[in-house]
């Protein structure tokens, strides 16, 4: 901490920062460095990489992933909406969000083509650890953009987070576009994060998963909390009817 006079001659304090992290997204050389450390707690995984040098680039700042075999379509359901407070529910316990997809493996040498404003959800070739000061943003290739297919997530990947990452994407141009397992697909933008403690533990739905369905839309406390909040105001209604 440091001490500095300002204009009406009394002394601020400044807090210096608590981590010399630099500022911006990390260079495909820095990444390169993090996925060579001799510490396997301090290092960045991606693999498999199937052309490390096209993918990891030392002048830019980002690391091209590729799609994966996986892919799950939505399907046609007996719900008339998606609703996880619905009585219906309840009678059967968590709505079994699984029946309203259907997964399908395509082997590499295959494909399969994403018709116009058709919903996909695919899973990345490559299978990611990010250490505990790290995490990354994903966003979609422009090429695809410009042919209509969005490929969007949950946008942050979180420190410490392990597994495939899913994609949500979706063809919102009007000609049916034909994809292979292998093709490059999104892009990763890494940043340091400044972690205060040294205990630090991964949280979240989908840490060390390979599954892409969806699980519960809340966290259990906030979905007890929301449903008896909506009973209270529906019996108060019923009651003033």
């Amino acid at each position: 901490m440091s001490a500095s006079t300002s204009d009406n001659g009394r002394s601020s304090r400044q807090t210096a920062p608590a981590a010399n992290y630099a500022a911006g997204a990390l260079s495909g050389a820095k990444l390169r460095q993090l996925m060579q450390d001799g510490d396997p707690v301090k290092r960045l995984v991606v693999a498999p990489m199937l052309e490390p040098d096209e993918q990891l680039r030392d002048e830019q700042a980002s690391l091209d992933v590729r799609l994966g075999c996986r892919f799950v379509f939505t399907r046609a359901s007996a719900y008339g909406e998606i609703d996880e407070f619905s009585a219906d529910n309840s009678r059967g316990g968590a709505l079994d969000i699984r029946r309203l997809y259907q997964e399908r493996y395509v082997p590499f040498g295959s494909s399969l083509v994403i018709h116009p404003h058709q919903f996909v959800l695919t899973a990345t070739l490559e299978y990611l650890r990010l250490p505990k000061n790290l995490m990354a943003y994903v966003v979609g290739r422009s090429t695809w953009g410009r042919l209509g297919l969005t490929v969007a997530t949950a946008i942050g990947v979180h420190p410490l987070f392990a597994g495939t990452l899913t994609l949500e994407i979706r063809n919102l141009g009007e000609t049916p576009l034909r994809l292979y397992p292998g093709q490059s697909i999104a892009q990763l933008f890494f940043h340091h994060v400044d972690i205060a403690s040294d205990k630090v533990h991964s949280t979240g739905s989908y840490i060390a998963s390979v599954d892409m369905f969806p699980r519960t839309m809340s966290s259990s406390r906030t979905h007890e909390k929301l449903k008896k909040l909506i009973e209270q105001i529906q019996g108060t209604r019923t009651a003033k009817e």
